[in-house]
């Protein structure tokens, strides 16, 4: 592969997100929570742009945009096993002392990664420097400790120090805003003080958003037998594809959602303190074996039926999804019947909540380019006043269940994703940046319009999908 060249100019910057590099050994024998399989690939990028800054005598920063790390994937364990499964309580201590440790599974799970990037810094003209900005999957990147290791291990120490920033919350210099996005798109994802992300009741532990706590308790869980299950974004949108997938999955997904995200949804809600009956009354239903199976049949069968259903559904996930549904583009989608259609209407809220926030962003002069992640939607769109909005997307698989590349769930380990997307930014010598949403997999600039998948492979995934969960929906 080879990295697309721009107007050679005094800087450069590459900007990457959400890789979510986990404990490695990924493989249907291996560690199935591991979802970054892009290692080679990533170093020849790194080497890639190395090379042309020597070349060009190129000043570059590369600048990891969030979820560079998947602490959330990775147990706190001295002896990590890759084909054991951990429990939730492997995963819920996030003191400073746990967070070492996950860092140090995460080293020894991409070693080439690693190397890559100690190599790729560069103390003498033209430098080379990393920045990493925190999201809400590496929040343990607060702590000190998990700074002054990564330091170690990249040689980013003494004279080198410099070479290796963080930004705790976004970059906003040199005509750029740089930011993850998770607290600006989902409300779940969302912390009170990401400056500061410690709990406010039990400061040597990071808090965990309700977002977090799901993800922990239930994705964890559900992950070594649905592979796939954590490539879906926004979370409220995996509920509505389960739905069309596999009603037993959706009903434990549900349950898990409603019991962890009450405070997202009631105004001044305290443990213990009543749902509401829409949210009680689904809880029980589902809680029941034989209530479960009753309205998996209804939903099959019923259209009225599946219709009331997701009413009560939307009732719930609307308020527990969007951070600022107010100021999204675009307006809540009427509630059908059709799961798919719901899906997707989350996922078109998400990137537009993003959008409007790049949009109110753009408006200091001082900035020209906006760059989000998060979503793992890689998109490109024009700003008034000839500014510009860029996603990043993800260096992993991206399954909406609506793609031709779903046929690989039937196998028990991620597939390759389909494009490595990276934002190039290149300086001229006035200081104006140009940027370009590139496709590493291919060299070319990345196509974000979007595409009609093929809804037809859905079939195969409802097969696997019975097979594994011993239901018939």
């Amino acid at each position: 592969m080879a990295i697309q060249p721009g107007k050679s100019g005094p800087k450069l910057k590459i900007i990457l997100s959400d890789l979510h590099l986990g404990a490695g050994f990924p493989g249907e024998q291996g560690n199935r929570h591991e979802n970054f399989t892009a290692d080679e690939m990533l170093v020849d990028l790194l080497e890639q742009i190395s090379r042309e800054s020597r070349r060009g005598h190129q000043e570059v920063e590369l600048i990891l945009n969030g979820d560079t790390f998947a602490f959330l994937q990775t147990p706190a364990v001295d002896q990590f096993d890759p084909a054991a499964s951990y429990p939730p309580e492997a995963y819920h201590d996030s003191s400073e002392e746990a967070s070492v440790k996950r860092l140090n599974l995460i080293i020894r799970g991409h070693p080439l990664v690693f190397d890559a990037l100690a190599d790729f810094l560069h103390v003498e003209q033209p430098t080379r420097r990393v920045t990493i900005v925190k999201g809400n999957h590496d929040i343990p990147l607060y702590w000190p400790r998990v700074k002054t290791r990564l330091r170690e291990m990249l040689g980013a120490t003494g004279v080198r120090a410099s070479l290796l920033l963080f930004a705790e919350e976004f970059i906003s210099r040199e005509k750029i805003h740089v930011e993850h996005g998770h607290q600006r798109a989902e409300k779940m994802h969302a912390y009170h003080d990401f400056l500061d992300p410690r709990h406010p009741h039990a400061p040597t532990q990071l808090y965990h958003p309700a977002g977090s706590l799901f993800f922990i308790n239930c994705i964890n869980r559900l992950k070594p037998d649905y592979p796939f299950i954590d490539t879906i974004k926004p979370l409220t949108a995996l509920v509505w594809y389960a739905l069309h997938a596999d009603f037993n999955l959706a009903a434990e997904l549900l349950l898990n959602f409603i019991q962890h995200t009450p405070a997202l949804v009631l105004h001044n809600y305290l443990p213990g303190t009543p749902l509401p009956s829409f949210a009680s009354d689904l809880l029980v239903a589902l809680q029941n074996p034989d209530r479960r199976r009753q309205m998996a049949e209804q939903y099959r069968h019923d259209p009225a039926f599946r219709l009331s259903l997701h009413r009560q559904i939307q009732q719930y996930l609307a308020d527990a999804a969007i951070a600022n549904r107010a100021e999204t583009i675009t307006a809540p989608a009427e509630v059908s019947d059709d799961p798919l259609v719901m899906a997707q209407a989350e996922q078109h809220q998400q990137q537009d909540a993003l959008l409007s926030a790049a949009k109110s962003i753009s408006t200091d002069e001082k900035i020209e380019l906006v760059f989000f992640g998060h979503s793992h939607q890689p998109a490109c769109h024009h700003l008034p006043g000839g500014k510009q909005y860029i996603n990043t997307g993800s260096w992993i698989w991206n399954c909406n269940l609506n793609e031709a590349n779903c046929i690989a769930l039937s196998g028990q380990t991620i597939p390759a994703p389909k494009h490595l997307p990276y934002a190039r930014l290149d300086y001229d010598e006035q200081g104006h940046p140009t940027a370009k949403l590139i496709d590493f997999a291919t060299g070319q600039a990345l196509d974000t319009s979007p595409q009609q998948g093929d809804l037809s492979i859905l079939g195969h995934l409802q097969k696997w999908l019975r097979q594994r969960m011993g239901n018939s929906r």
